[in-house]
């Protein structure tokens, strides 16, 4: 199941993911502890798919604070919206290397996740406090 691969995998999957905003060149990110960044989306994103329904508030939260702090880290909205897909792109490329029994359902739980996060972490970087206001707004 795709929460205990994440779960097994967590600082592997961390360690991943800030290897690729290194590569990027992306802003110096500090060394984040279980309470914040990818470590806690991680967690998070166990324990949607361990009960295959997001508590979206939660997932509002979390993903507000991480937008919080890269923004005050230097990044771009650009940059938010990478560090997501990094977790996406880390999570699978690593599962395919170890060859981890993933379903398509939860690829769709992980999908549906980090879209959520994504428009959480955008809305608090750019002040909105709703990711459905990025909507209204257009």
């Amino acid at each position: 199941m795709l929460h205990e691969f994440v779960t097994s995998y967590r600082d592997e999957l961390a360690r991943r993911c800030r290897a690729r905003v290194s590569e990027r060149g992306s802003p110096s990110v500090a060394a984040a502890g279980p309470q914040h960044g990818v470590p806690l989306v991680l967690e998070q994103l166990v324990r949607a798919l361990r009960s295959e329904e997001q508590n979206p508030r939660e997932v509002s939260r979390t993903a507000a604070l991480h937008g919080k702090e890269l923004r005050e880290q230097g990044y771009t909205a650009g940059q938010v919206v990478q560090d997501y897909a990094d977790i996406s792109q880390a999570i699978t490329e690593l599962a395919t290397e170890c060859h981890a029994p993933v379903t398509v359902e939860e690829l769709h739980s992980l999908d549906r996740f980090l879209d959520s996060a994504i428009a959480d972490a955008v809305a608090s970087y750019g002040g909105l406090t709703k990711s459905r206001d990025l909507f209204a707004r257009h």
